[in-house]
């Protein structure tokens, strides 16, 4: 019996599958657990800027956690170039390849992933994991690996797919090139070394599945939670009106070039299961960093596929392959070498989200929600405590105002859609480093009215305790307001300024950085809100 004539495992046995099925999930969020326990940086173990996934033996996604979208949805991009590099018969059990490089299937350089392959038995290969994890420095100009430059090599260490683990051994050479080209090296290692923790984690678990139910039927599930939720996202779609939409807007420049605004032009079209984005007529690439490699743009395409959907869909493959993505390359949507990209998985990702949401709401205003504050809001410091006498580093994003669902009104203080990183404790920072938080509070009234009020951002300000601190900034909306829907109001916009110890004050545009600060020295960072959905005082009760 040919396997188009069998029947796939959800069909002979549901009960199986979806018990196999939601273990691979689970393993997923287990794995990520160990990396948060045995990492040495506050941003994994507190903050939780990591994600993994689990492929199948062709390197198809199977299962993610719960984790950060522009991290999963460009593991696709990963794993092909990495087994570009390492063809699938070239792998042996207890092997590692390490990738971070952008322009062969990264997101930006922090973003460091670890691939092992899992066998069973010795030589059957059931698939890969994947761990992302975002490093808080790999070298380059500033402190943080994120400020502003005109050229990816100033943003830190590329590394294409090499292999760094062989045979279950580190190769120690290569870790001591990396580690020699990042500051606190030894954070670095600690960090990677919870990554492999990790892979031994999610090989354990597949190995206990295929020890209970048979490496076949293991094997089948992989095959068929993916054609399922593939499946589930066709059935959504078709439900649709078609349609086809359009949206354009500019970007908050780019750090480099003040007056630079890059467009950022989609249209949708949406033809039964068929959903097809196209950004032709986008801007070319950007002097300074917001430029988007293709994988951080499909990442934002899926996340708002998958939203548009319902949100209730598992992630894998099967769904990452139905979206059709058209983005010419050498624009801001596709970067092209040696163009910088580090905003991009940050700031960049969460405004093509919201220009997706802007064209599907003209269509389906009762669908999506208000546009969003478009950004992580990152900002880095660096210099040296004067408490130990070591070098440090420090990596966070701020939340901000998400826009409002026609049955919900805005969440406020939220890391939004391409992030899902939790508040790092400002006891925490405070008790680590030379810094004192004046201020973190909701930035109230900032998110746009309407019959559903959009969420608020944020203010925080850090004030430096010692002297000579490096500091960058990377925000969006400045100068363009979240959008509305339905008649709701757009919310406010962002604002950055550093204050002086003696008062004086200087505004900062969306990105900029490095800044030299001294003692007394303040940065002050307010976040945009969201956007209304429907007029106020319309709709429900009126």
């Amino acid at each position: 019996m040919n396997d188009q004539s069998r029947l796939t495992l959800l069909e002979r046995d549901p009960v199986t599958f979806e018990v196999v099925r939601s273990a691979l999930y689970s393993a997923c969020a287990e794995m990520k657990a160990v990396i948060m326990r045995t990492s040495f940086s506050p941003l994994l173990s507190l903050s939780a800027d990591l994600s993994c996934a689990l492929m199948d033996y062709q390197g198809r996604i199977v299962a993610q956690g719960n984790d950060i979208p522009v991290h999963l949805g460009a593991v696709p991009y990963t794993i092909r170039a990495a087994l570009a590099q390492f063809p699938l018969e070239s792998w042996r059990a207890s092997d590692g390849v390490l990738v971070n490089d952008p322009y062969s299937g990264g997101t930006h350089l922090p973003d460091m992933s670890l691939i092992c392959p899992i066998f069973a038995g010795g030589s059957r290969l059931m698939g890969f994991s994947l761990s992302r994890v975002h490093w808080p420095d790999v070298g380059g100009i500033a402190p943080g690996s994120s400020s502003v430059s005109d050229h990816i090599i100033k943003e830190g260490l590329r590394v294409p797919p090499l292999r760094i683990i062989e045979g279950g051994q580190v190769r120690a050479d290569i870790l001591a090139l990396i580690l020699a080209n990042v500051r606190v090296p030894e954070d670095r290692k600690g960090d990677f070394n919870a990554q492999i923790a990790g892979a031994e984690r999610m090989r354990l678990r597949v190995l206990d599945l295929v020890e209970r139910y048979g490496a076949d039927t293991v094997a089948d599930a992989m095959r068929d939670t993916q054609a399922y939720s593939r499946r589930l996202i066709e059935s959504r779609l078709a439900a649709v009106p078609d349609g086809i939409v359009d949206h354009a807007e500019p970007l908050d420049g780019d750090g480099v070039g003040e007056a630079t605004a890059p467009m950022i032009r989609v249209r949708i079209t949406k033809q039964g299961s068929r959903f097809k984005v196209d950004f032709s007529g986008s801007d070319p690439c950007a002097a300074g960093p917001i430029n988007a490699p293709i994988a951080v743009t499909a990442s934002a395409v899926f996340y708002t596929v998958l939203a548009f959907c319902g949100g209730d869909i598992l992630p894998n493959e099967g769904v990452y392959q139905l979206a059709e993505v058209v983005a010419p390359e050498g624009t801001v949507v596709n970067a092209r070498y040696p163009a910088p990209v580090v905003a991009a998985n940050t700031e960049t990702s969460n405004r093509i989200v919201d220009v997706l949401l802007a064209a599907l709401a003209k269509a389906y205003p009762d669908k999506v929600p208000g546009g969003s504050y478009g950004s992580a809001c990152v900002y880095t410091l660096g210099g040296t405590n004067p408490a130990s006498g070591r070098p440090f580093v420090h990596y966070e994003t701020v939340g901000g105002g998400s826009g409002a669902h026609p049955s919900l009104d805005g969440a406020s203080g939220f890391r939004v859609h391409m992030g899902n990183t939790m508040n790092l404790p400002v006891e925490a920072v405070e008790a680590a480093l030379p810094v004192r938080f004046i201020a973190y509070e909701i930035a109230s009234g900032s998110g746009g009215a309407g019959r559903r009020q959009g969420g608020d951002g944020v203010r925080k300000v850090v004030e430096i305790l010692t002297d000579d601190v490096a500091a960058s900034i990377l925000g969006e909306r400045t100068n363009t307001s979240a959008h509305g829907v339905a008649g709701g109001a757009p919310g406010v916009t962002a604002r950055f300024r550093l204050v002086s110890a003696s008062g004086e004050t200087r505004e900062l545009s969306a990105k900029s950085g490095p800044h030299r600060m001294r003692r007394g020295d303040r940065l002050e960072m307010v976040t945009a809100g969201g956007g209304g959905w429907g007029r106020p005082g319309e709709g429900e009760g009126s």
